[in-house]
């Protein structure tokens, strides 16, 4: 009677294990004990099954029991659309032309600068995702461009 109790407690032990890796791993797996919606799709209660998101509105992106899908990111003012939110991906924004998301200040887009300061030359023009990238005209040590060319407007 001891080792059959002694047997359920592990067994019990190494379930509680995979219920826990199963919750904390992305995308989730199928689990017995929960019936999951695929990407795309959530869980409809009213039917007891999935249903699908909505191309344009709202997303799931991995598997899920949730009871509504999330709804698409719109651009903020500033940015724009990249990739269009689908039932399956959420929607992708990035700074407008002449514009960029600094690690600084993540949160917006800045303007780029128009130049590189004297006795620096420009190396790498501004994306969405950098400021101009300026060297040392001599050394050819790196400098980020701040200020204008002088006599250009920035």
């Amino acid at each position: 009677m001891g080792v059959v109790l002694w047997v359920k407690a592990a067994s019990a032990m190494s379930v509680r294990k995979d219920e826990i890796h199963q919750q904390s791993s992305a995308p989730l797996e199928r689990s017995p004990q929960q019936k999951l919606c695929p990407p795309g799709f959530y869980m409809e209660e009213a039917i007891r099954g999935s249903a699908p998101c909505t191309d344009g509105i709202d997303y799931t992106n991995h598997s899920n029991t949730l009871p509504s899908c999330l709804l698409c990111t719109t651009c903020k003012s500033g940015e724009e659309e990249k990739n269009r939110c689908t039932p399956t991906k959420d929607t992708e924004c990035q700074c407008k032309p002449g514009t960029f998301r600094g690690e600084d200040a993540p949160e917006f887009c800045q303007k780029c600068s128009t130049g590189c300061p004297d006795g620096k030359i420009m190396v790498m023009d501004c994306t969405p995702w950098s400021n101009i990238n300026c060297v040392d005209q001599e050394s050819g040590t790196p400098a980020h461009g701040e200020a204008p060319v002088p006599g250009e407007q920035p």
